[in-house]
């Protein structure tokens, strides 16, 4: 039987109530009709709120810290750990893709067919990438090919091109870049077929968005800032010795941009979560797991599956890799990774209730407060990473959407119930006693410095 094709994008730091649902409001028809012609997971859960972990747990299908990634900070994959790559190179693929450079530091993606695979940083569709996407797919790509789209086009710090920074794709920017996305995803489902190929669309992580309608009008409290923009080119112009004052400066200048935000919002009448939002800064070290942090779209489109087929059930991103094996009827043991296939779901089968583990992405620069946490369909637990009595957050989620009250004093029999599911999982950030590669730790970190990251 011939093997399907395999097309997985992602889209950095898209949240789900931004690719779906009644809080939506960007214009994206390619990617409505798409999801009219597929299975939707309105619950998808991602591992991380950040790029790295996102990757090794949607290409590992297990949670990131059994991974290796974050060893100390950040580290290679681990060679040890199988990976979706791995077991489609067995099947006889080949891989296509176009990622950022960090990916190629990491040591988890494939060797690719295609030249040109590592993108420069911040570089979007609008600069070129799209059309360059759209001539490989349209190429005589060697069958059964598996292609790694990973967009950075809604990434810190955003840039929209001229012809979709306009009021009619949106009133806010993440809206307008939604919209440019969804033209270029238009284009490249052009360029392959659907008889033979299975498209994933999914996201690494959410992010924060600083900017909220107020009586029809947009409140945007860092559209006057440089920092934003000047990051990236910080990053890479100042000598490495010179990286602790570039740090020192940043964390400067992020206390007196959270000093003006402040003095800014006193006049707004704010929600809790849209307070937390546009209060939100990078350099923050108190880190936190709330929803638009990790509630990511997933959208499988093959023609053996269901059309216009919308999942509740609460599914993650460890189970992508599981689903796309079952999907490709690929012999594989799923009871010794975390994920599992969404087949059974997709099948309407009964199936047992699951649970997402959640982690932060540290700081580069600094030690930060990191929390863990579990995510169920009807609860958010998160709190303090090393001590399970601090900075402790329960959120009943089908009455409280945006978590905003915190029930975890009122209800300590659902935090125990969290703390076994922690206990199961058996998270540890002891890991003194697996010594990372310096050398690999510091060509990541370098990279992720040049992005802007501290």
């Amino acid at each position: 039987m011939k093997k399907k094709n395999i097309f997985i994008i992602i889209l950095d730091s898209i949240r789900a109530d931004k690719f779906f649902g009644l809080e939506k409001t960007s214009q994206i028809p390619n990617i409505d009709k798409l999801i009219q012609s597929g299975v939707y997971f309105k619950n998808t859960i991602a591992p991380a709120d950040g790029t790295l972990l996102g990757w090794a747990g949607i290409f590992s299908g297990q949670y990131p810290f059994r991974t290796g990634v974050k060893l100390n900070g950040f580290s290679k994959i681990n060679k040890e750990i199988p990976t979706l790559f791995d077991l489609l190179k067995k099947n006889d693929y080949s891989f296509y893709g176009h990622l950022p450079e960090l990916a190629s530091k990491i040591g988890l993606f494939p060797k690719f067919e295609n030249k040109n695979v590592f993108f420069n940083k911040y570089t979007n569709f609008e600069d070129g990438l799209g059309e360059e996407i759209v001539s490989e797919l349209s190429s005589n790509l060697k069958s059964p090919w598996c292609y790694i789209l990973h967009s950075y086009d809604m990434h810190f710090p955003i840039k929209i091109s001229e012809r979709f920074d306009q009021e009619e794709f949106g009133k806010i920017k993440y809206d307008r870049v939604m919209a440019s996305i969804d033209f270029w995803i238009g284009k490249f489902i052009k360029c392959i077929n659907f008889e033979d190929t299975v498209l994933i669309i999914t996201a690494d992580h959410g992010t924060h968005i600083s900017e909220v309608l107020i009586n029809n009008e947009t409140v945007d409290l860092e559209k006057d800032e440089m920092l934003n923009s000047m990051a990236p080119k910080i990053g890479k112009i100042i000598p490495e010795k010179l990286l602790p004052l570039k740090s020192k400066l940043f964390f400067a200048l992020e206390k007196k941009r959270k000093k003006q935000k402040e003095k800014n919002i006193s006049d707004l009448n704010l929600k809790p979560h849209q307070l937390r939002q546009v209060m939100f800064q990078r350099g923050n070290l108190d880190k936190f797991l709330f929803d638009e942090n990790v509630h990511v779209p997933l959208l499988i489109v093959d023609s053996k599956l269901p059309h216009d087929l919308k999942i509740n059930q609460l599914a993650r991103s460890i189970d992508i890799s599981p689903t796309i094996l079952d999907i490709i009827q690929s012999d594989f043991n799923f009871e010794n990774i975390d994920g599992k296939s969404l087949m059974p779901e997709i099948n309407n089968e009964t199936v047992d209730e699951k649970f997402a583990f959640i982690d932060n992405t540290p700081l580069i620069q600094k030690k930060a407060n990191l929390v863990i946490g579990i995510r169920t369909s009807k609860f958010k637990y998160f709190r303090d990473v090393n001590d399970p009595s601090k900075r402790v957050n329960l959120f009943n989620l089908q009455e409280d959407e945006f978590e905003e009250n915190n029930i975890a004093t009122t209800r300590p029999d659902i935090v125990e119930k969290m703390e076994k599911y922690i206990s199961k999982i058996k998270y540890t950030e002891d890991l003194d006693s697996k010594i990372p590669n310096k050398k690999e730790t510091k060509i990541i970190k370098n990279e992720l410095k040049k992005l802007g990251y501290d």
